[in-house]
């Protein structure tokens, strides 16, 4: 790839030990291939409150929180080697979400 590209990787996950885990394997790989930034993004809480009864005693409620961690790694100046191992390694990743996309330097996304 030319060097007129980036590579953004974002993670979510709902488990942040996984989520260090795997930015722990990744991390001594993207420090020899290429140069990148990270950054952590601010952790998302969802709340959802569900009614323990549907009939009676409806102040009776019950709350459940759901928190996703995320995290977003920009490459600059990506190789096809470098991709093609990243990719192999997102394959193998399991228990959360990535979405990697391909953006021209200075415009918009492709």
């Amino acid at each position: 790839m030319s060097s007129l590209y980036q590579v953004k990787l974002k993670l979510t996950c709902s488990d942040l030990t996984l989520l260090k885990r795997f930015e722990e394997e990744l991390k001594p790989f993207l420090d020899e291939r290429s140069s990148y930034s990270f950054l952590r993004m601010p952790t998302r809480s969802h709340l959802k409150t569900v009614l323990r009864s549907p009939h009676v005693n409806k102040k009776s409620r019950e709350h459940f929180v759901l928190d996703v961690h995320s995290s977003v790694y920009t490459i600059k100046d990506p190789s096809n080697y470098c991709v093609k191992g990243l990719l192999r390694r997102l394959k193998s990743w399991s228990g959360g979400e990535y979405v990697l996309s391909f953006c021209e330097r200075y415009g918009q996304r492709k």
